[in-house]
């Protein structure tokens, strides 16, 4: 399945009318960087910013849990998008935040919904167009279709069957280092496997090629052709996973939202380290 799309691709339909850019940028705590500060300073032309952190359920206590399906409407159409329109989304990272933005409007309904591979690394580097200024786009009609089936709790993760990914760095997935969330427990999910999101990448932040990626898998001893949850600290990597395993045509998949940010968090939940 596609899921990513060029710079180069991106360039020639930059002007296409129903397309639409989202600069889905995001940093965890201790990068000290901010996703909407660097987006005022320059973004690719025409792109308009997705706050994941404003866009999700702020009654939670949990960071960047996804929205509710109104919630999601109104914030999107706000940015011009509709039904009909193609919506590229990237990141300052090269490919990081922008796969949660993806996997969000998949759980909306919407698959017409593509990373930039390389992000806006990539995009300065070619010289390619960019802009300091915001863009103010009419209002888009897009009406939300929540697909529960790629996103479960921890009461399902707890009780499920399905084999979980955890796309956390492998020291913090054996509990050798802390989490960059404090309060939170060292450890991992019992029974979980390590894939750390990097390793779905390139060394240029893209994403790898059909073989290279089932060889990822694979190599951890994941069977594509049964359900898998993918899992990590706050459930934005999670989604880079996501992302590679939607290109493998797996569609059993689902998403833990709430990640290590709530298993670690509740005492009450096993772990494992290690």
């Amino acid at each position: 399945m596609k899921v990513t799309v060029s710079t180069d691709w991106l360039a020639q339909h930059i002007n296409d009318p129903k397309l639409r850019i989202l600069d889905a940028s995001w940093y965890l705590p201790t990068e000290n960087r901010d996703g909407r500060t660097e987006y005022e300073a320059q973004h690719i032309a025409g792109a308009q910013f997705f706050d994941i952190d404003a866009i999700s359920d702020t009654s939670s206590d949990l960071p960047h849990m996804a929205p509710t399906a109104a919630v999601f409407e109104t914030a999107v159409r706000n940015m011009g998008i509709s039904n009909d329109s193609t919506i590229i989304i990237y990141d300052g990272a090269g490919l990081f935040s922008a796969a949660r933005v993806w996997w969000m409007f998949r759980v909306m309904g919407h698959d017409d919904v593509y990373v930039l591979d390389g992000g806006l690394p990539e995009w300065i580097a070619k010289g390619l167009p960019t802009q300091s200024t915001p863009t103010q786009p009419d209002t888009g009609n897009f009406s939300a279709k929540f697909n529960a089936q790629n996103i479960v709790d921890e009461t399902q993760v707890l009780k499920t069957t399905a084999q979980v990914i955890d796309a956390r760095p492998p020291a913090r997935f054996r509990g050798e280092t802390p989490e960059p969330r404090a309060g939170l427990r060292s450890g991992h999910i019992p029974n979980s496997t390590n894939v750390f999101f990097k390793a779905v990448l390139t060394p240029d932040n893209h994403l790898k090629s059909v073989d290279d990626l089932r060889d990822v898998f694979q190599g951890a001893n994941i069977d594509l052709t049964k359900p898998i949850i993918t899992s990590c600290g706050s459930g934005v990597t999670a989604a880079v996973l996501a992302l590679a395993l939607a290109r493998l045509d797996v569609t059993e998949q689902a998403l833990y939202d709430g990640s290590w940010a709530q298993w670690g968090a509740d005492e009450n939940l096993p772990l494992q380290t290690g």
